[in-house]
């Protein structure tokens, strides 16, 4: 059981890195700056976290790890269209996207600052490493590939796609999800049983 204290601290810390990110680029937001608005002080937040950029990636998995688990699950029991459990756990992320329209508007306008480009990237990568696990244990078989190469690939693909939405400045989902969608190879969704 997680002690009370920690919880409230890491909750302290994700609000105050979240709001900072979205005043001003991440490699500019400094610990003790990060402390104060999170009302700790340094010590306390280098028990928790190594930098406000690693604060920031703990605080975007809290809200994106949900669309991970759902996609997951969904390609676990796959009781429902792959397609639609795709789109589902896309349309998630552009909820959370949505939510902090500002933080990445800020670090997408400052090419600088890859620190949230990163993030998204890394942890897109990581659930599509997870993905494609479970998605060879359907049919069709999947084409003799690097799972390492084209998760990143598609990872990074998935950046760029919510850097074009964000900067378009409409929030048109249909449009992305489509595109984003239609992008998938032939191979990408599993046959359902």
């Amino acid at each position: 059981m997680t002690d009370a204290r920690i919880v409230r601290t890491r909750a302290a810390l994700h609000r105050a890195i979240i709001q900072l990110a979205t005043e001003k680029p991440v490699p500019s937001i400094t610990v003790s700056e990060l402390a104060d608005v999170a009302g700790i002080n340094r010590v306390t937040f280098y028990k928790h976290f190594a930098s406000p950029a690693e604060a920031l990636g703990s605080a975007l998995s809290l809200e994106l790890d949900p669309a991970r688990e759902r996609l997951i699950l969904g390609y676990t029991e796959l009781t429902a269209d792959p397609v639609e459990i795709f789109v589902a756990s896309i349309d998630q992320i552009l909820d959370h996207i949505e939510r902090h329209r500002g933080l990445y508007l800020l670090s997408i306008n400052t090419p600088q600052d890859g620190t949230v480009p990163n993030l998204l990237t890394d942890h897109f990568t990581e659930t599509l490493q997870l993905y494609l696990a479970q998605r060879a244990l359907h049919e069709p078989s999947l084409p003799d590939f690097e799972v390492d190469v084209v998760s990143r690939f598609f990872g990074m693909g998935l950046v760029g796609a919510i850097k074009a939405w964000v900067l378009s400045g409409v929030s048109d989902r249909e449009a992305f999800l489509r595109s984003v969608t239609a992008l998938a190879p032939s191979w990408w969704f599993p046959a359902r049983t």
